[in-house]
């Protein structure tokens, strides 16, 4: 076909068809770039052509290219039988995801860039329906199109939640702290009453009662079994810059952060001068605990808006006490002998505020109310329960205690565990030495690694293989339920601690990566239904547990994944650290392909060593890695404004060196560590991560700091109480644990 005249506007001389739809969809069904109906689709692709055709008008020149090459394309499609879709599986392999025919064509590097060229069409190349990099132009959708999808609750829950915390740049603002829009008042009063009846009436609180075994230890008996630190005490520098004093912290002891005490300098909480009243103490007290050794987690309990806050801690056995134990086969992969390992329950008091508020109360000393005490190897995670729950009578039983929350947690011997932490109101201390749980499980063959709550009875399970397993921890209230799928692995499991006991049956068993599993986390409350998992593969997976075979995503492969993984809720995504390139990444479930960097670590975090957490009651996140600086960031910025900048603030920064040992002893590790704070804002500035990491691979002097074992940051947790939802509590390797309310 010649063209008489350049000046006209050029139109296709192809009929517009609907676009070719495959049997094998995996999208379909899941709403993600969902419109009223065809037709409108239709419109719209037909909106978006004729915008491009228009744009031609003034490249007579590349119209002709065009046409030409539409000619020899439709010669093509009149020649071929088939399709050059590729299959998911293949796709995949290429590091990408699902792919579609919506006529888009790819741009190659050289022509991309100039407007009225297009590159040769690969007829073996397809699109997936959106740009390969989203978040570099908004085009026809916005930013919250891409985080949100087209449905209106999605698009209506991350409205609002920008409105409510977008503006604050890093740190939460008390006025702001609010429970998730998602879970709104009538959700979570159902969870808290309705979604409880199976432990308050059904049996639940008899079946713990009655399955867990536990004793109870004097101090003779349980000196096996808490961890003994290299040092009796542990010193470290804090306190303003230039001014810093020198305090020392034995074993379990407390030390209070309280600016207005500047003037007398930091003491010990239990001597406070005299004259200091309440009234003149100013937000934002915290403490520092001295552990013993490495902390391994912390979690906060949820469902304690009163006057006590409840942090559970594990930390690592000490060298000591493992003896001569350690298996020489990889220990990975292989359940650990029995060890000694304990769990510390720290209690810390409120002082009541109006409405919503609560700030620490540093007049009153954080107390280890319990330490939990088992030979199942160390523990690799803890999670309490997340689903709301209200107090009843059984909370308070005849024998004076009452339970504080459901703790799940991953020991070394390969089992996932639940206990039911329990607290006696007679006594201030107490040790236990727990026999067995009332739930236990480890597949035959395999280990478990990691663990998320889906509700609160659906606690899933990733393991050592690849395979994630979902369980009912209440059994009897489905004795009879068959797994959805097995898998090579072997389902019948034997509790070690108790072998005459029945091992439960997952109800889900599907093989979601081919190898150890990292990480694994759940989009709860909003889409409880999808579960995110990374493993060392180098894949991110994102699984619908509705159809986990069909309906799934693998995110861009990396080379080290990130072994911690958060998900925000305000953004519909999921958040964690990229090991290799020193950034704090975003990926939304809507857009699960591509990533976007939000703020970045000082050092590169080190293979698993990148740890975050996203708050429960705001957007802020804290973010932590080798170098011992705890970073704090609010991401909603920077993800829903394309030009907007992000901002991120080291709150403070922790560090360990090497000293003799004072008792001459030079085998064992000892030294001091210093605290740093009062780090201003700063621009989040990603280009220069880019640059050294580049710099890398084209000949430019690249350099890698190695730090100490003890400085890094080795656990974040914020608090998800509403009223004390700016606590955060952070876990260095060298023993020591800040509890402070940062909320300004």
């Amino acid at each position: 076909m010649k063209m008489t005249n350049a000046t006209p506007t050029r139109r296709s001389g192809r009929e517009r068809v609907p676009n070719k739809k495959y049997t094998n969809d995996a999208f379909e069904g899941l709403a993600i770039l969902s419109s009223d109906s065809e037709e409108e689709e239709l419109a719209v692709l037909e909106q978006l052509q004729d915008a491009e055709d228009d744009d031609d008008e003034d490249f007579p020149e590349a119209q002709a290219v065009v046409e030409a090459e539409d000619e020899s394309s439709l010669a093509e499609e009149e020649l071929s039988d088939g399709s050059g879709i590729k299959t998911p599986v293949e796709e995949y392999e290429d590091a990408h995801s699902y792919a579609s025919t919506d006529g888009e064509e790819p741009m190659s590097d050289n022509v991309a860039g100039r407007k009225g060229h297009r590159a040769q069409r690969d007829p073996n190349v397809h699109s997936r329906g959106m740009s390969e990099n989203p978040f570099s132009s908004e085009g026809k959708y916005t930013r919250i199109n891409l985080f949100a999808g087209q449905g209106a609750e999605d698009i209506a829950h991350v409205v609002k939640s920008r409105d409510q915390w977008a503006m604050d740049p890093t740190l939460p603002r008390r006025s702001k702290l609010c429970h998730l829009f998602s879970h709104t008042e009538e959700k979570r009063q159902m969870e808290a009453t309705v979604g409880w009846d199976w432990y308050y009436d059904q049996g639940g609180y008899e079946f713990f009662a009655r399955s867990q075994s536990f004793r109870l230890l004097n101090m003779e008996e349980a000196a096996d079994y808490i961890p003994k630190p290299t040092c009796n005490s542990h010193s470290f520098l804090m306190g303003p810059y230039g001014k810093q004093k020198v305090l020392t912290l034995s074993q379990s002891q407390s030390v209070v952060l309280d600016p207005a005490l500047s003037k007398a300098g930091l003491v010990m909480a239990w001597q406070l001068p005299e004259g200091i009243a309440r009234r003149d103490r100013r937000r934002g007290d915290g403490w520092m605990l001295n552990v013993g050794t490495r902390v391994r987690c912390l979690d906060w309990a949820p469902n304690h808006d009163g006057g006590k806050q409840y942090l559970a801690i594990a930390v690592a056995p000490s060298k000591c006490s493992l003896g001569g134990g350690l298996s020489k086969e990889a220990p990975s992969f292989t359940p650990s002998p029995s060890t000694p390992v304990a769990i510390q329950i720290w209690a810390f008091a409120t002082i009541s505020a109006p409405e919503t508020e609560s700030s620490l109360d540093s007049e009153r000393n954080p107390e280890l109310r319990t330490v939990i005490t088992s030979e199942w190897g160390s523990v690799l995670q803890l999670k309490w329960c997340p689903v709301p729950r209200t107090p009843r009578n059984q909370d308070i039983d005849g024998f004076t205690s009452a339970s504080i929350g459901l703790l799940a947690g991953v020991w070394g011997d390969g089992y996932a565990r639940v206990l039911d932490i329990r607290l006696d109101n007679n006594k201030i201390f107490t040790i236990w030495k727990f026999e067995s749980a009332a739930f236990a499980a480890r597949p035959e063959g395999t280990l478990s690694t990691c663990l998320t709550w889906l509700s609160g009875t659906d606690l899933a399970v990733g393991h050592a293989n690849g395979v994630v397993t979902i369980y009912d921890i209440y059994p009897q209230l489905n004795p009879d339920q068959e797994p959805t799928s097995s898998s090579a692995s072997q389902l019948e499991t034997v509790d070690s601690s108790n072998p005459t006991k029945t091992a439960p049956k997952p109800w889900f068993n599907h093989l979601l990566h081919s190898t150890y599993i990292l990480s694994l986390t759940s989009a709860y409350p909003t889409h409880p239904t999808l579960l995110i998992s990374s493993a060392s593969s180098g894949y991110i997976r994102l699984t619908s547990l509705l159809a986990p075979k069909t309906d799934f995503v693998l995110s861009p492969r990396t080379r080290t994944p990130p072994t911690s993984l958060a998900y925000h809720d305000g953004l519909l995504s999921i958040i964690g650290p990229e090991e290799n390139s020193e950034t704090i990444r975003v990926w939304g479930l809507r857009c699960f392909y591509a990533t976007l960097a939000v703020a970045k670590l000082n050092g590169a975090p080190g293979p698993g060593l990148g740890v975050v957490d996203v708050g429960r009651c705001h957007a802020s996140i804290a973010a932590g890695g080798a170098d011992g600086s705890v970073i704090v960031t609010n991401p909603m910025r920077k993800t829903l404004g394309r030009r907007e900048a992000g901002y991120q603030q080291i709150i403070f920064k922790h560090e360990w060196v090497r000293r003799p040992h004072p008792d001459g002893d030079d085998n064992r590790r000892h030294g001091v560590s210093r605290i740093t704070e009062g780090y201003k804002g700063e621009k989040v500035d990603l280009d220069a991560a880019k640059k050294r990491e580049k710099s890398k691979w084209t000949g430019g002097i690249g350099s890698s700091t190695i730090y100490e074992e003890e400085t890094a940051t080795t656990a974040v947790s914020w608090n998800p109480n509403l009223r004390c939802g700016g606590w955060l509590a952070v876990g260095w390797g060298s023993g020591l644990v800040r509890v402070q309310d940062v909320a300004i």
